[in-house]
């Protein structure tokens, strides 16, 4: 999953519809369509919608799954930092 989801306006979705389409079954993501510059539709192809309606989990399992092993190698590597406290999070 990338991860900042592509976007189009709807205005776009009005004059490129099938374009569109192909990116959202080709990608097997969620397109964001923009109206007025805020967020206001998710398009997706019908087997990501079928995978998302029969399990509610799968796309937070595959995201944590990713980042543990992103956080297992930085620690193999040495950049692992100890945080005495939660605040330590932000900086």
């Amino acid at each position: 999953m990338q991860p900042i989801p592509q976007t189009f306006t709807v205005r776009d979705l009005q004059r490129q519809y099938r374009s569109i389409i192909e990116t959202a079954k080709k990608t097997q993501e969620a397109v964001v369509l923009i109206n007025n510059s805020r967020p206001e539709a998710v398009l997706m192809d019908i087997g990501t919608y079928a995978q998302l309606a029969t399990d509610d989990y799968v796309f937070d399992e595959d995201k944590t799954l990713k980042l543990l092993a992103q956080a297992k190698n930085s620690y193999r590597r040495g950049h692992a930092k100890v945080l005495r406290s939660w605040d330590e999070l932000d900086r």
